[in-house]
């Protein structure tokens, strides 16, 4: 049985929302080509990883897809509202030569890791 009963093909379509949702939400907000690019890349590496947890571990299909969605639709969530923030600081380290790891503000951060646990927590309720 897949998760609430949908098909795979509903689970990927699914998927594939969520990944169009990351897209809206994040690439426009990134502030050179360069970054909305990188940024643009991070469903398609999530979804080759995915593939990559569903061939190696030998997991169900529909449960890892579940998981993909939740981790998409979670970033979107924890961006909403920092994104002009996030690309000012982008910028800042870029000009000062800094590493990125740091761009995130502490708001932006709890956003984030509270949109995680909670699809997380919704992904492991459904599957």
């Amino acid at each position: 049985m897949t998760p609430l009963g949908l098909s795979v093909a509903s689970w990927l379509w699914i998927a594939v929302l969520a990944a169009g949702v990351f897209w809206a939400v994040a690439v426009p907000g990134m502030p050179t080509r360069e970054y909305r690019i990188r940024t643009a890349l991070a469903p398609v590496v999530g979804a080759l990883t995915a593939y990559a947890y569903y061939r190696v571990g030998h997991h169900d299909q529909a449960k890892v897809i579940v998981f993909y969605t939740s981790a998409m639709l979670a970033f979107a969530v924890g961006m909403v509202g920092h994104r002009r923030e996030l690309a000012r600081r982008l910028m800042e380290a870029k000009r000062e030569g800094e590493p990125e790891d740091a761009t995130w503000s502490v708001a932006m951060t709890a956003q984030v890791l509270v949109s995680l646990v909670v699809f997380c927590v919704a992904a492991f309720m459904i599957v």
